[in-house]
């Protein structure tokens, strides 16, 4: 998937595009539906498949105070997509005052249609876009019924009766049902970043963990959680430790994580963590035997869950 940063840096594209636009945040399986779609529409119809992205996320620059945690990065976004389905261009474009102030009209002719020469276009049937968000499908099915492009709606996607959406993944990973989030997302929620030095504690009991320092935005809600970790070119089980540690007085929440199996220093190295299940809530223990006794308890039933 070739990845282009910008409107303006998008080449000629004589074959036209089957396209799809939105945020992608996630890449769940409702965004996997539509990817699929595009790439087989552009493979029979001979053009080139195309996803439209912004980034950052557009409340992010019109109401800071309420835009919500991002479920991954830019770059794990563009990987995903690029695993999803066989795009052949992704187009990333900044979200600035400026875009926003574009009328929905304006959208579709000089973007969409100008820009990116869409054929075939592929949306969800609550896409909004434009000023205000005036946009909606009722302009789209009009500019297709005058033939600027071939419209599709996609169904909402649901697995087990629930939709698959961006805001029901980030509610479900903030209560801890990480189980849940996978369902939607059609893989475990991860986060990602360097190993930093941290106090010590779980070392000074008998089970060392590599302290991380997240990259993303969105994190848990505190527990403990059986997770699949990627470090030092292997994965490995482990129990994650996510929020304070009220037995030793740290109040500031952390995610440690106690690979199991592993020994060797990963200061500096980055690692990943797929949340598979949470196990417990976060307690204050008597002292640090009881604490190394549940902790046993966590491993364990981490083998159990990965294991499975």
């Amino acid at each position: 998937m070739d990845v282009i940063r910008g409107l303006k840096a998008v080449p000629a594209l004589s074959a036209g595009t089957a396209l799809t636009f939105g945020n992608f945040d996630g890449v769940h399986l409702g965004h996997r539906e539509i990817l699929r779609r595009v790439t087989t529409a552009a493979q029979e119809s001979g053009t080139v498949s195309c996803v439209l992205t912004f980034h950052p996320h557009p409340l992010a620059v019109l109401a800071p105070e309420r835009a919500p945690p991002l479920i991954q990065s830019l770059e794990d976004r563009l990987a995903d997509l690029s695993d999803a389905a066989p795009i052949d261009v992704a187009v990333v474009v900044p979200f600035t005052r400026d875009l926003a102030a574009i009328t929905a009209e304006a959208f579709v002719e000089d973007v969409l249609v100008g820009r990116l020469r869409c054929a075939e276009l592929f949306v969800g049937g609550d896409a909004r876009f434009g000023r205000d968000r005036a946009g909606d499908v009722t302009l789209l099915r009009a500019r297709a019924d005058a033939g600027a492009f071939r419209l599709h709606l996609v169904a909402a996607f649901e697995t087990g009766g629930v939709r698959a959406s961006s805001s029901g993944i980030r509610r479900s990973i903030a209560e801890g049902d990480v189980a849940g989030a996978a369902r939607m997302l059609g893989r475990p929620f991860s986060i990602a970043g360097p190993v930093v030095t941290g106090a010590g504690r779980g070392r000074g009991i008998g089970y060392p963990t590599a302290n991380l320092a997240q990259e993303g935005e969105l994190r848990p809600g505190h527990g403990i959680y059986a997770c699949e970790a990627t470090a030092a070119g292997a994965t490995w089980p482990a129990a994650v430790h996510v929020g304070p540690i009220p037995t030793f007085g740290a109040e500031r929440p952390v995610v440690e994580a106690h690979l199991v199996g592993f020994s060797g220093d990963l200061v500096g190295s980055r690692i990943r963590l797929r949340f598979l299940e949470r196990l417990r809530g976060v307690e204050r223990f008597a002292d640090a035997a009881a604490l190394r006794e549940q902790i046993a308890e966590d491993v364990r039933r981490t083998l159990e869950v990965v294991g499975r």
